[in-house]
């Protein structure tokens, strides 16, 4: 779980500033706070959900990632490229 936490962090650190406002990432456990002028943390979750993963929208413009324990480095990085692609779809990233 840490060595993919740490390419969780790294996928994402790399999306601050380009669409996601902050990070916190604990083991699989993330927390991303996404740019409020971009969009809500449920219509991140929703268009998550729409291209098959699951996150859980928390307060305004914050989203929760829990990967499971079994995930794989691929698992991880179709996590990142999906965030990146849907900041990217807005614009930014």
């Amino acid at each position: 779980a840490a060595r993919l936490g740490a390419r969780l962090e790294a996928g994402l650190t790399d999306l601050v500033g380009r669409g996601l406002a902050e990070i916190r990432v604990r083991g699989l456990w993330a927390g991303l706070d996404i740019d409020p002028s971009l969009m809500t943390g449920r219509e991140m979750s929703e268009a998550l959900l729409q291209r098959g993963l699951l996150a859980k929208d928390t307060h305004g413009a914050t989203i929760r990632l829990a990967p499971p324990i079994v995930a794989t480095e691929e698992d991880i990085d179709l996590i990142v490229s999906t965030v990146r692609d849907i900041l990217e779809e807005r614009g930014t990233a």
